[in-house]
């Protein structure tokens, strides 16, 4: 409306006398004040739409579903690990046989105490051949040469790690 009226003020200005451009010029200063005071609310004009509402509203659904169920399975993954891992009925229960890769502890050959006693007991048998004499230079030259004999997996320029 005030576009069109300043559109006919452009165009016809040249052929309007001085009083008919000023009225022209009040009239559309008019309707731009009342324009401002008797704006209309924004709902009015664009009402606000719901969140997955409009055109892309479906769209914006399945992204929605899909971002929370991975997000959910992101945050309840360690806590079923977990149960999976400790809780054997559970496994049993919800973890199908050919899935289960999971396997038996085995029984231990030796208890703590039973391996300690052993290292110890090797420990002193090498202190009392130390101290015999066992490992002089000449004895522990002639240990490597028959390492060397009954360990086929050597090359002969390999040499030993002590």
């Amino acid at each position: 409306m005030f576009r069109a009226s300043l559109r006919c003020l452009a165009r016809s200005s040249s052929q309007m006398t001085a009083a008919e451009r000023e009225a022209a010029l009040r009239d559309a200063n008019e309707k731009m004040r009342q324009y401002a005071m008797n704006r209309p609310s924004l709902d009015k004009v664009k009402p606000k739409r719901g969140l997955f509402e409009g055109e892309q509203g479906n769209q914006h659904f399945i992204q929605f579903a899909a971002v929370t169920s991975f997000l959910c399975a992101f945050l309840v993954t360690p806590f079923l690990g977990k149960k999976i891992a400790l809780d054997e009925d559970f496994r049993k229960k919800f973890v199908p046989s050919w899935y289960d890769y999971s396997l038996e502890k085995p029984d231990y050959a030796w208890t703590r105490q039973e391996l300690h006693e052993q290292m110890i007991e090797v420990q002193n048998q090498l202190a009392e051949r130390a101290i015999r004499g066992e490992f002089t230079p000449e004895k522990l030259e002639q240990m490597r040469a028959e390492r060397m004999a009954y360990h086929p997996g050597l090359e002969d320029d390999d040499d030993i790690e002590d």
